[in-house]
């Protein structure tokens, strides 16, 4: 859970080369995502409002084993996997909306079914991702996010984020140094 310099300086100090953090650059200025999701993200004062705990982990949304924020539309569709018939026609309805013809996509559901239904599965939850992601549309909609959410309060420019985490992760190592330091007089 890696959001802010903390982490960064922890995760340095253990040997890390690098950190993912997806959910924090979700929630910079320039990121693409709705505005009501960011202001969801960030304020847990919002109704919705994420703290770390509003998270869920599953695979019966899309198939595919990831974390998404708490709402009631993440809560029904986690529940259990979606029928065969829905996933179907879902995959087929977001392969029509991204102008790929179905001949190309029934000869893979024939071939390769476990790949291709996992593929189809995240096909027919890309409407709940839309929803949240572009209309952000919280009550209807899926949005992904990592248990750092809770520890997001702001919205600053990618510039303001990247500045602030390195010199405080800075500052953390500098104070680090100079606590084993003392040990070698």
């Amino acid at each position: 859970r890696v959001c802010r310099w903390e982490g960064l300086a922890a995760a340095i100090s253990l040997g890390a080369d690098a950190v993912a953090m997806g959910s924090r650059f979700a929630i910079t200025q320039e990121s693409g995502l709705a505005q009501r999701m960011k202001d969801i993200v960030s304020n847990a004062d919002i109704d919705g409002g994420s703290t770390e705990a509003d998270t869920l982990y599953g695979k019966h949304f899309d198939g595919i084993p990831a974390r998404v924020l708490r709402s009631r539309e993440s809560l029904r569709l986690n529940t259990k996997p979606a029928s065969l018939p829905f996933v179907i026609s879902r995959a087929f309805a977001a392969a029509r909306k991204m102008n790929i013809p179905l001949y190309k996509v029934i000869p893979g559901l024939l071939t390769q079914f476990d790949k291709m239904y996992i593929i189809a599965q995240f096909g027919a939850a890309t409407e709940s991702l839309m929803k949240a992601t572009v209309d952000g549309n919280f009550e209807e909609g899926v949005q992904f996010i990592g248990q750092s959410q809770g520890l997001i309060g702001d919205i600053p420019t990618v510039d303001d984020l990247v500045q602030r985490i390195v010199l405080d992760a800075i500052e953390c190592s500098k104070h680090s140094n100079q606590t084993f330091s003392r040990g070698e007089q």
